[in-house]
């Protein structure tokens, strides 16, 4: 089977962690006797130092994820692989204008359309068109839980038989992990991954950490991610006399600093109003450590009962939870037990073998 994946994302929020999953699995599973990428030629010393295999060929290009030349250029670069694809994966909805194929695309999440998002009327029409024409090109969309089908099939009017659930999967550099690593920030701290978009509701952690700083005077809190405007909520903290020095930014972590992270937190804080899955809670949860998260739909789905759930508009319910997981020591033994047990539900091979299911269906050989 030979099969294209898109690689626009690469080391780029969590469709960028989904790519390296997929591709990864694909270079190291025998029925795939060859895959096709294409990846921006900024990150190529970063991509070809992490992958390398004899069946593999990238290709690296000028243009920029959902630019002009994603849309239009990347057509001619796809077309030029030989031989062709069986399968062209896109992790995401930016399938190139006048390409033909049997195309797998990939809804993530709708959250540009939700009350969530701040995005323009022009942006959210223009999201919603890209959306709609991936569903209409593509012979399978994937969404990545239960909860995101749910949203595809009453917004766009897809039915359920075209909408598969492949849920992504704990990276193994998080899964079975223990604390032997390298500690990257000194003295106690919460931590919270995941790139700074304002439904990722950093406002919320922000307030609950300053009604906990004064019975906990030393408690820092750790941000893993990039912001998307400047200044904001998390930058503002600093001015704030009650928490300067105690956030702690890492706009980019490598996968060493981030298991280290991981390995050493107090507590893991994701305070979202709304997201496409969530695997950063999951790879806490693969260290044991306790989890706070979003009393949402899709955390219900992923985390079930391994983790507190506070409600993501009420920093003193976000306060009193992560006081909880950082006090109660026997209630955090059974939460690490139920954790254990939930990340393995998400296992690289069972969806692995979900892809790889759906590829033949569609006629991959």
């Amino acid at each position: 089977m030979r099969i294209y994946v898109d690689g626009m994302f690469f080391r780029l929020s969590g469709i960028g962690r989904c790519y390296e999953n997929v591709l990864s699995a694909l270079l190291a599973t025998k029925d795939v006797s060859k895959v096709f990428t294409v990846v921006p030629n900024g990150r190529r010393e970063e991509f070809t130092r992490q992958f390398r295999s004899d069946k593999l060929e990238a290709r690296f290009v000028d243009f920029a994820h959902l630019s002009f030349g994603d849309f239009f250029r990347k057509a001619v670069v796809i077309r030029a692989f030989s031989p062709k694809p069986h399968i062209l994966f896109f992790p995401n909805f930016n399938i190139p204008f006048l390409l033909k194929g049997n195309i797998v695309s990939t809804v993530n999440d709708l959250i540009p359309i939700s009350k969530y998002s701040d995005y323009s009327a022009l942006q959210r029409a223009g999201f919603r068109f890209l959306v709609g024409r991936a569903l209409r090109v593509s012979t399978r969309t994937v969404c990545i839980s239960e909860f995101g089908r749910r949203q595809v099939m009453d917004t766009f009017d897809v039915p359920e038989s075209r909408l598969p659930v492949i849920y992504p999967w704990v990276p193994e550099v998080f899964a079975g992990a223990g604390r032997g690593v390298e500690r990257p920030v000194e003295g106690d701290y919460l931590l919270f991954v995941g790139n700074r978009y304002v439904y990722k509701n950093m406002k919320g952690l922000i307030g609950a950490m300053k009604l906990l700083a004064p019975e906990s005077p030393t408690l820092r809190a750790v941000i893993v991610g990039s912001p998307t405007r400047s200044p904001d909520d998390v930058d503002a903290a600093d001015a704030d006399p009650i928490l300067k020095g105690r956030v702690v930014q890492f706009r980019r972590a490598s996968d060493e600093q981030l298991t280290g992270l991981y390995a050493h937190a107090r507590a893991f804080v994701f305070p979202s109003f709304i997201e496409g899955f969530g695997i950063p809670p999951l790879e806490a949860l693969a260290y044991g450590v306790p989890v706070v998260c979003s009393d949402i739909p899709v955390i219900r789905e992923v985390c079930g009962d391994a983790v507190r759930y506070a409600d993501p508009l009420d920093p003193g319910s976000i306060a009193e939870q992560i006081r909880a997981a950082l006090t109660e020591v026997e209630e955090n033994r059974v939460f690490a037990e139920k954790g254990r047990e939930r990340v393995r539900r998400f296992s690289r091979e069972r969806s692995l073998r979900q892809y790889l299911d759906l590829f033949r269906s569609l006629g991959g050989k």
